[in-house]
């Protein structure tokens, strides 16, 4: 039955997902429930509001990709529920034509059967495309459009929307509100400067904005940005327990990424250690949300029955 949950060496960047999938077996999850998020309507900032009792979170790099289950697509996501709620951090790319699907690459190559650019390519011909997972193995599953996955996530999960270069800021709103999905998408940003040119274009709608340190902390604070709608992302290495404190008293809730490049980011440290207990420190330190390519494992830590309230609800098709 499912659980409806109620609460408010050198590799390039392409490959790291796939290379931790190929590394280590990703367990089954025990029972066949899914954990789903619900957010009240116009929620969204609420929600994403610190309080000391928060619930910690796992961000699902590119949809939380497993053997069998490419990134970025829909079944992924719903694979990833059955271990656990959370964010599922997607990225979205615009084809020739306009249309906005899930994807990561600028080619076509690498997660499809297909080959091209992206950028040169109509829905017409992406849409016949089959998805591979991580060891090349074609899963049956088609490659998303947008629309598709924000109605998917609806009532189910909290998507992060990674925006590719080339790809209309604008048409990505206009999707969101036509989808009804207004409380279950957040923007990425990548500098202040660009989370300024998003505010223009969507004045409500929630995004991360980048606070590695005090310096860009008080670059934000002195901006024009609406603080209501922050979602603080930390960087890919620690920093100290005052620092994120610093940020929850602003009332922003905070993202740590232990995702990265195999040879050096934090997920290969825990797992070459073997101390999967190691995400319970980073979340002890201030992390609020961990967006990380070793979901399962994060889930196995932070995941407590106690927590939350469970309702039964009829099974996703």
């Amino acid at each position: 039955m499912i659980k409806r949950l109620l609460a408010l060496v050198f590799l390039s960047a392409v490959f790291w997902p796939s290379l931790l999938a190929r590394a280590e077996d990703v367990p089954s999850p025990d029972g066949d429930s899914y954990y789903y998020l619900e957010v009240p309507p116009g929620g969204l900032a609420e929600f994403f509001r610190w309080h000391p009792l928060r619930i910690p979170l796992v961000s699902h790099h590119r949809g939380g990709p497993a053997p069998g289950f490419a990134e970025n697509s829909i079944e992924a996501m719903q694979n990833a529920l059955r271990y656990g709620p959370g964010l599922m951090e997607v990225d979205v790319a615009q084809l020739a034509d306009g249309t906005l699907i899930l994807m990561h690459d600028n080619t076509l190559d690498r997660t499809t059967t297909g080959t091209g650019d992206v950028a040169d390519t109509s829905w017409s011909d992406v849409q016949s495309l089959t998805l591979v997972d991580a060891e090349g193995k074609q899963t049956g599953h088609k490659v998303p459009r947008l629309s598709d996955a924000l109605r998917w996530a609806t009532g189910r999960a909290i998507l992060t929307l990674d925006i590719k270069v080339g790809t209309d800021f604008s048409a990505v709103v206009r999707e969101i509100e036509t989808a009804g999905a207004t409380d279950y998408a957040v923007a990425i940003t990548y500098s202040l400067e660009q989370a300024l040119e998003y505010q223009e274009i969507a004045p409500d709608m929630m995004m991360t904005v980048t606070m590695r340190n005090t310096e860009e902390l008080a670059a934000v604070e002195a901006s024009e940005l609406n603080k209501d709608t922050i979602v603080a992302w930390t960087g890919t290495r620690l920093t100290s327990k005052d620092f994120y404190q610093m940020l929850h008293n602003r009332g922003w809730r905070v993202i740590v990424g232990t995702l990265g490049n195999p040879a050096y980011s934090i997920d290969s440290q825990i797992r070459q250690a073997g101390q999967d207990s190691r995400y319970l420190d980073i979340l002890n330190l201030g992390a609020d949300i961990i967006a990380t390519d070793r979901f399962w494992a994060v889930q196995s830590q932070i995941l407590n029955p106690n927590i939350f309230v469970f309702t039964r609800s009829k099974l996703y098709r």
